[in-house]
């Protein structure tokens, strides 16, 4: 099992000073400790870890895995891990590969189920260290990974959080036949990346942020969009086997992703695990609209997570 390894000071403290300029919200509540994680590999990913405050749960009412979105990084999430921390749970987060500071070729996927291979990976570390299932909070690429790793049943979850979740694109044939095209003759070429930061969020603030953000990807591969579209074909097809509580969170107006994939897929959820937020007015980065958006799509998450922090389930160990 991978263990989190030595800090690498250089890359984790230019991946906190970006998180912290993009992230918006009150100054930081709870600082995260950076380590790093080997993988199978050899791939190196950063974690950010954050912990509730111990003067007021003396411990830790649970523990959420999050995972970021296509061409971001972790550390855009201090205020999502504030929140979490302030109703008591744990965080931790990484960076994808090839995404912020984490390790492997950028924007390259190996092959379509390498996410859901790592987080696996920090699935059974958290595990061992913390002994308890944990729940997946997952934002667009991050929701497709977390979806599918619920939904293919890869590890227990205790719930599953999913932030406008890339479970469909709107891909105009030209894009699909140019697509093909690439994975067969240059899958780890690197292209522009399609995302428009203005359709991000209502904020400009939050646009210009992630527009001067460093680790902010601009580019992508064919093998990347290759695991979006097996990926999202996948989900919508095991939706019926979620096995734990899940909510969902929707802006209505993404035009990121197309919010019909998450329609589609709460229809094929069982009825009685799944919860659901639409904000017909609500672009891609639901957590970071402008206000007060914002705070409503923070209130139905703390809402939500409030009732579902009964004392969870005794941890299983992970199939072999």
């Amino acid at each position: 099992m991978a263990q989190p390894m030595t800090d690498d000071p250089a890359s984790a403290g230019a991946a906190e000073a970006a998180g912290t300029a993009t992230a918006p919200g009150p100054a930081i509540a709870h600082a995260p400790v950076p380590s790093r994680q080997r993988m199978r590999d050899g791939t190196e990913l950063l974690l950010r870890t954050w912990l509730p405050d111990p003067g007021r749960f003396a411990e830790p009412l649970g523990s959420v895995l999050l995972v970021h979105g296509l061409a971001e990084h972790a550390g855009r999430y201090q205020h999502v891990a504030d929140l979490l921390c302030g109703s008591g749970l744990r965080v931790r987060a990484f960076d994808l590969r090839g995404h912020g500071a984490s390790g492997g070729a950028r924007m390259v996927a190996d092959h379509p189920d390498i996410y859901l291979e790592d987080l696996a990976e920090i699935y059974d570390a958290a595990l061992h260290g913390w002994n308890e299932l944990p729940i997946l909070l997952g934002h667009s690429m991050g929701g497709l990974i977390a979806a599918r790793f619920a939904t293919a049943r890869v590890r227990p979850v205790r719930a599953l959080v999913l932030s406008s979740p890339a479970l469909a694109l709107r891909l105009a044939q030209p894009v699909l036949a140019l697509h093909r095209v690439l994975l067969t003759l240059a899958p780890r070429l690197r292209v522009p990346n399609p995302i428009d930061a203005r359709h991000l969020s209502h904020d400009p603030a939050v646009v210009a942020a992630y527009r001067a953000d460093p680790l902010v990807q601009t580019t992508i591969t064919a093998s990347v969009l290759e695991s979006f579209i097996r990926g999202m074909a996948q989900a919508q097809a095991d939706a019926a086997r979620l096995e734990a509580p899940m909510l969902m969170l929707v802006g209505g107006a993404d035009r990121v992703v197309d919010p019909a994939g998450s329609r589609s897929f709460f229809d094929n959820a069982p009825a009685d695990l799944r919860d659901e937020v639409w904000y017909p007015h609500g672009y891609h980065e639901i957590f970071n609209e402008a206000q007060p958006l914002r705070g409503e799509v923070f209130a139905a998450l703390s809402d939500w997570l409030q009732r579902h922090l009964q004392p969870s389930a005794t941890a299983r160990p992970p199939p072999a």
